[in-house]
Parts: C-alpha cells; structure tokens; sequence
C-alpha cells in the first residue's frame, strides 16, 4: 500500500509547479463511514486510516487536485461476522484498495464541488461530490457525504432471510488536511 501511495504522490508532484503547497491528510481527525440497510435492521461502519494529499496551486490560493487512498480492510462495523463476510462479499484480497482522485474542483462559498474517478471493487465511476469546507492557515476540512450503488460497481448483494440488503449505500466523511 505506501509503494502504490509514493506512486501516488510522485505521479500528483509531477508537473507541480514551484508555487505549489502540499497538503496531507491528518490520521486522527479523518474517517469515511458508510451505512447500510436492510429490511429488517440497519448498520455502519467507519474507516479512520485513510491516506492522501491535496494540492493548493499558492499563486491562486485553491486546492486544485485531491488523492485519497484506503483499504477496504480497515472499516470496522463493530461486528467482526459482518466485517469479515463483508470482507468476502467485497472480495478484498482480490480488490484491496479504494481510490478517489479528483482535479476537477470548485469552490462557491462554503461549499465545494469535486469531480473525479472514484475506484472500487475493480471499477471506476466518475463522481460528483459536493461537500462543506473549512480552511485556515495550516488545516482544510471538508465534511459531506454521498450514496454509492453497490450494483454499479459489480458487487453481488447478500441477502439475510433470502431479502437482498438495499442497493444503495450512505457515505458521509470528513477529511482533514494539515500543511
């Protein structure tokens, strides 16, 4: 994973130019967390190890690329069964890795709109995300959230009581960049 990460971020710092900031994902205060429901009960689980880099072009002040990375291992349901049949459902040894990458993007008040590839289960979608932000001098956040289709991605729906879960997943997160 931090060899596909380096490969990342020498691929966003080509072409960067000298006026060009840097900016990290800050571990501690970032998580994804999806929601999934099905007819009879309804669950969350929540990845905090996420990886990434935003790029603030200094000259105009915006952030103008963001890349983020994270295992499909390292959400946690609070439900170890759930997790590890999730784990064969998603077929994550086969397909590790979620990526976002986005250069696409533009702010309008408070809010800021990203549209990039997002990679997952073998597929990649374009998506449109639309989230809140925060910066000062040393950290951007954004917190927002979004609906994923499992279908869309090839993954075959499990069912509980023969009722397949719901095709559609709730995504809210908060990234948090430090420079």
């Amino acid at each position: 994973m931090y060899i596909k990460l380096l490969f990342l971020l020498t691929f966003l710092s080509t072409g960067m130019q000298a006026q060009d900031v840097k900016w990290r994902v800050d571990t501690e205060y970032t998580f994804i967390q999806y929601e999934g429901k099905h007819l009879l009960h309804e669950w969350n689980g929540i990845n905090k190890k996420i990886n990434g880099i935003a790029i603030q072009n200094q000259k105009s002040n915006q952030i103008n690329k963001i890349a983020l990375l994270l295992n499909v291992k390292d959400f946690d349901s609070n439900n170890s069964g759930r997790d590890a049949h999730a784990l064969e459902v998603l077929e994550a040894l086969r397909y590790p890795e979620i990526k976002f990458f986005a250069d696409d993007i533009q702010f309008e008040g408070e809010l800021v709109k990203f549209s990039g590839t997002l990679e997952f289960h073998g597929v990649t979608v374009i998506k449109k995300i639309q989230s809140r932000f925060e910066i000062n001098e040393n950290i951007l956040t954004f917190n927002g959230n979004f609906e994923i289709v499992p279908s869309d991605f090839g993954i075959e729906l499990p069912s509980f009581l023969t009722v397949k879960i719901k095709d559609l997943v709730q995504i809210s997160f908060q990234i948090v960049f430090v420079k």
